[in-house]
């Protein structure tokens, strides 16, 4: 009977710490997360369209509430926009959304990543 009772208390101090560690690392991985609004990328400088990234971030905000691709309702809207991919919301969207939201708000500015509350590692 002694010999059940520590077997189920070493369990329970086993999973105890278990959970707590997994809390920890949750935790510790949100902590290290950068979230980025803006334009960053190469060739910056060299583009006017850099002197107006709030409105520019603003207007793809705005397209993206408009075509429903996600809702002000749905909290803080974030997405993440280069010549590659395009996530809103941490959602993948089709390549033919992506190349349209690139050839209308990134154009020959390839080296670009267009962020609002991106989550970055």
């Amino acid at each position: 009977m002694k010999t059940t009772k520590t077997l189920i208390a070493a369990i329970l101090i086993l999973f105890i710490s278990a959970s707590s560690i997994a809390q920890n690392k949750k935790k510790e991985q949100v902590e290290n997360q950068l979230t980025i609004t803006g334009i960053t990328g190469q060739s910056i400088k060299e583009s006017a369209d850099v002197n107006n990234v709030e409105k520019l971030i603003e207007e793809i905000s705005n397209q993206i509430v408009k075509e429903k691709l996600a809702t002000k309702s749905t909290g803080k809207l974030s997405y993440l926009l280069n010549d590659k991919e395009f996530i809103i919301n941490g959602v993948r969207q089709e390549s033919a959304v992506q190349l349209r939201y690139k050839n209308k708000y990134i154009g020959k500015n390839t080296k670009w990543n267009i962020c609002k509350n991106y989550k970055a590692k």
